[in-house]
């Protein structure tokens, strides 16, 4: 995750850094995303857990699953998958 953070965030910064208006919302979204997955998987890390903590996971749990949405366009589905 680590790498994640370090390479994969960055990348996403550069690549979407100058959308069109019609894309701003949906790479707002995905950005957020990526930080929120991120941010699930960094808590881990920590040596101790305080009911905070705990508390912060769930969130970046539930937060992510309301915003993956945004990936859901890119989805295999079974056709796609016969193909390759």
């Amino acid at each position: 995750m680590k790498a994640l953070r370090r390479v994969i965030v960055p990348v996403f910064v550069a690549t979407l850094l100058i959308p069109l208006a019609s894309q701003q919302t949906p790479f707002t979204d995905a950005l957020l995303c990526v930080k929120i997955l991120v941010y699930f998987h960094l808590m881990p890390q920590y040596r101790y857990h305080t009911e905070a903590t705990i508390e912060y996971k769930k969130n970046y749990h539930q937060d992510y699953h309301c915003q993956k949405d945004v990936f859901s366009r890119f989805h295999a589905s079974k056709s796609t998958q016969e193909i390759l």
